[in-house]
Formats: structure tokens, C-alpha cells, sequence
């Protein structure tokens, strides 16, 4: 009779990936093409185009804008205290 031993594991470990995963990885989603006819103006304005022939284009970026100070500020009247719109943006 044979004991199993509890400590032995019973699946190698992988290094690398499968097949399928790593086809996954190198292929590209096809995502359905965004008409300009039902898109809003502002987010057409924002989207960063870019004329392509053909294949497959990635666009990996960040913008950060830095606004101000990052603080707010209040006026003081009397006993009133009221925070100036334009810091809320910040």
C-alpha cells in the first residue's frame, strides 16, 4: 500500500504561459469603429487621431495637468467665510 504524501505538490509549476495565453496576449481586440455621426463634439475633440493604412495602432499615454497650487482659498467677512469658485477646480 501506497501512502500519498501531503506535502508533495501535485501540479508542476509553470514558467511560462500556455499557448492560448500567450496568443491572447500578442493578438489585438477588434473593437466596432466609433462613427464621427453619432459621437459627441467634445469627446472627438479630445480623442488623439491618428491616420493609419493599415494594422494595428496603440496609443499608450498620460496627461497630467497641474492646476494651481492645490489648495483653497477662503474670504473672510465678518463672520462669513466663503471659498472662491475658481480654487474648486483645482
Amino acid at each position: 500500500m501506497t501512502v500519498p504524501n501531503p506535502d508533495a505538490d501535485p501540479l508542476p509549476e509553470h514558467s511560462s504561459l500556455t499557448t492560448e495565453a500567450a496568443r491572447n496576449l500578442a493578438t489585438t481586440r477588434k473593437s466596432a469603429p466609433q462613427m464621427r455621426g453619432i459621437t459627441s463634439r467634445w469627446l472627438l475633440r479630445m480623442l488623439p487621431w491618428t491616420e493609419v493604412e493599415a494594422g494595428t495602432y496603440r496609443l499608450n499615454r498620460r496627461l497630467t495637468y497641474l492646476l494651481g497650487d492645490g489648495r483653497l482659498t477662503f474670504t473672510n467677512t465678518g463672520a462669513q467665510v466663503r471659498v472662491i469658485p475658481q480654487e474648486l477646480r483645482e
